[in-house]
C-alpha cells in the first residue's frame, strides 16, 4: 500500500471515528437527560438536554423535554422560546409543542396567548382532548363563558371517562343558568329602555299637540280693533 493511500485511509478512518464519537455523545446526552427528566430532576436534566439539542437540532423529543424542564423550573419565557425554536423539528409532536406553549402562557396569566396556542394544538390534532380543557379554562379567565362551555362540551365528548367529568358538568350547568339569568336581565333592561323611550315620545307628542292647539285658539289683533290714542295738544318750544 502506497504512502498516499495509507494517508487517505487514515483520514477516512479518523472522519468515521469522529462521526461515531459524535453520534455516541449525542445519544448519551439525550439518554441521560431523558432519564433525569423521567426521574423528575429538571435542573440536572436541562443541562444535558440543552447539549442534546445542540448536538442534534432535529430531535423533537430533546426540545420538548427541555421546554418542559424549564416549565417545571418556572422559567416560562425560556420554555416558550425553546418550544418555538424546536417547532421545525416537531414532525409528529407539533400539537404537544403548542399545547405546552399554551400551558406556559396560562401559568403567566397571559390567557389570550394561551387560548391561541391551544387553538393551534387543536388544529394540529382535533381529536386530542387536553387542549380543549385548557382552552376552556383560558376562556373562563377571560369571561368568554359561551366559548368555554363549547370547549368543555367537546372535551367531555372526546374524554367522557375523565375523573373531572362531574365537576365539568356542574360548571356547564352553572354557566347555563348564569347565561339564562344574564339573558333575562338583558331582556328586562331592553324592555325598560323601550318603555322609557315610548313614554318620552308620547310626552313630546302631547306637548306638541298642546302647543298647536294653543296657536289655533289665539287670535291676532287687527289694526282696526281699537282706537289709537293721539296727542292733540300743540307742542311749543320755550325760548
Amino acid at each position: 500500500m502506497s504512502g498516499r493511500r495509507i494517508v487517505r485511509f487514515a483520514v477516512l478512518a479518523a472522519l468515521f471515528l469522529s462521526v461515531l464519537s459524535s453520534a455516541s455523545a449525542q445519544t448519551g446526552s439525550f439518554a441521560q437527560g431523558e432519564r433525569l427528566f423521567l426521574e423528575n430532576r429538571p435542573l440536572e436534566a436541562s443541562a444535558l438536554l440543552e447539549r442534546a439539542t445542540r448536538e442534534n437540532p432535529r430531535d423533537e423529543k430533546a426540545w420538548l423535554y427541555l421546554g418542559i424542564c424549564y416549565q417545571q423550573l418556572g422559567r416560562h419565557d425560556e420554555a416558550v422560546a425553546v418550544f418555538r425554536k424546536g417547532l421545525p423539528a416537531a414532525l409528529s409532536l407539533s400539537h404537544v409543542f403548542h399545547f405546552n406553549m399554551g400551558n406556559s402562557f396560562l401559568a403567566q396569566g397571559r390567557n389570550a396567548f394561551a387560548e391561541e396556542m391551544y387553538g393551534q394544538a387543536i388544529q394540529a390534532r382535533p381529536d386530542w382532548a387536553p387542549p380543549f380543557l385548557n382552552r376552556a379554562n383560558a376562556r373562563m379567565a377571560q369571561e368568554k363563558y359561551p366559548d368555554a362551555v363549547a370547549d368543555y362540551t367537546v372535551y367531555l365528548s372526546i374524554n367522557p371517562s375523565t375523573p373531572q367529568a362531574e365537576s365539568i358538568r356542574k360548571v356547564i350547568e352553572l354557566l347555563g343558568h348564569a347565561q339564562a339569568a344574564e339573558a333575562a336581565l338583558k331582556a328586562a333592561e331592553e324592555a325598560r329602555k323601550l318603555a322609557e323611550e315610548q313614554a318620552r315620545q308620547a310626552l313630546l307628542a302631547a306637548v306638541a299637540d298642546s302647543l298647536r292647539q294653543s296657536a289655533e285658539d289665539t287670535t291676532s289683533l287687527s289694526a282696526g280693533s281699537g282706537d289709537v290714542q293721539g296727542y292733540t295738544d300743540d307742542f311749543t318750544l320755550e325760548d
